[in-house]
């Protein structure tokens, strides 16, 4: 099969690639559409540790099931994939923390092979099955449309007077759709004017990083940390900025990517001595569940239209990677059928 993959050797496309074997409860998913994002460029470029074939986000079929699950209804089913691959046997699965898997896997970005393929092999309980009435192009942005729902879940901003979420990638423009239907007083604050025009599509209130300041007013300051962000929004100049704008016991939401990113330092070390004395509340939020993302896409509560920003196919080989990292790219989908 065709595979975009990535080693020591530098990304390319592979033509010959092995097909994957079906493990008893697993599936294998004839991918239809596939998400090139800032984190499948970490990976090529080195910052995540990975090797194999990339891609985290997928829309495909389930063509086979495993011995042990093969009388599944979801055989023929057009589903999405969360991303993160459980044991299911650790004593964090057996307690239903099983996104927090001690032997999580990670789909493209963590010992398993991704998405930029003809076909991926997947346990059964990670797919997801899609409504007829979702665009299944914008269904691959499932994933990240759960973790922002799940930001919301983490902290509630329906009776807080003054809500920021920082930065400006696809996590902050989804996040503050998704808080802004909650709390109409919900702004942005990032570093690309040229993005705030989405805001304006979405009347949600916008600021310059370099124009709002460290007042200490505001209640939840969301900080949505990806690889592509601007030196401006990035580690711990970001967390310096949200706590800055924090009033006491408000709270700091740290949305981070489902891997760790060389370069990206979310560093609270020198920043635990205003944590304490101004009594602040600091949560991590990483992965939602893909049930929630599907949800609220077909309710229509995130515009994700805008967010894809390049629609490709997999034949274009590594030029998929050039073309996504060029700045005026927000996210990529890629059809994968030949």
């Amino acid at each position: 099969m065709r595979a975009l993959v990535t080693d020591t050797d530098g990304p390319r496309l592979i033509t010959t690639h092995a097909l994957p074997e079906v493990g008893p409860t697993e599936a294998l998913v004839r991918v239809e559409h596939a998400g090139l994002s800032p984190m499948e460029l970490a990976a090529v470029a080195g910052r995540i540790d990975h090797s194999g074939v990339i891609g985290h986000e997928l829309v495909g079929t389930v063509e086979k099931l495993g011995s042990r699950v093969s009388k599944s209804h979801m055989l023929g089913k057009r589903v999405v994939a969360s991303p993160d691959v459980a044991c299911g046997s650790c004593d964090l699965c057996k307690k239903g923390l099983s996104v927090h898997c001690r032997n999580r896997k990670v789909i493209g970005l963590s010992h398993h092979d991704g998405s930029l393929a003809d076909y991926i092999v997947l346990p059964l309980r990670n797919l997801t099955e899609v409504r007829a009435d979702i665009d299944p192009q914008l269904a691959v942005l499932a994933p990240a449309v759960a973790d922002a729902v799940h930001v919301a879940h983490m902290a509630p901003v329906e009776k807080q007077t003054y809500v920021t979420v920082l930065g400006d990638g696809a996590a902050a423009l989804l996040a503050a759709q998704v808080l802004a239907k909650r709390n109409a007083s919900v702004r942005l604050v990032g570093a690309r004017e040229e993005r705030f025009g989405l805001c304006e599509r979405w009347q949600i209130r916008h600021r310059h990083i370099s124009e709002p300041g460290l007042r200490a007013d505001q209640d939840v300051v969301v900080v949505c940390l990806e690889p592509e962000v601007g030196p401006s929004l990035t580690g711990t100049d970001a967390v310096r900025t949200a706590l800055g704008m924090l009033r006491p016991r408000g709270s700091l939401v740290l949305q981070g990517p489902a891997v760790h990113v060389q370069g990206l330092d979310f560093s609270l070390g020198d920043h635990l001595e205003q944590v304490i004395r101004d009594e602040m509340r600091v949560l991590g939020a990483r992965s939602g569940r893909i049930g929630e993302g599907l949800e609220a896409i077909a309710s229509g509560l995130v515009d994700l239209v805008p967010l894809v920003t390049r629609r490709a196919r997999l034949d274009e080989g590594v030029g998929l990677l050039r073309a996504a990292g060029e700045p005026e790219q927000i996210r990529t989908v890629v059809s994968i059928a030949a």
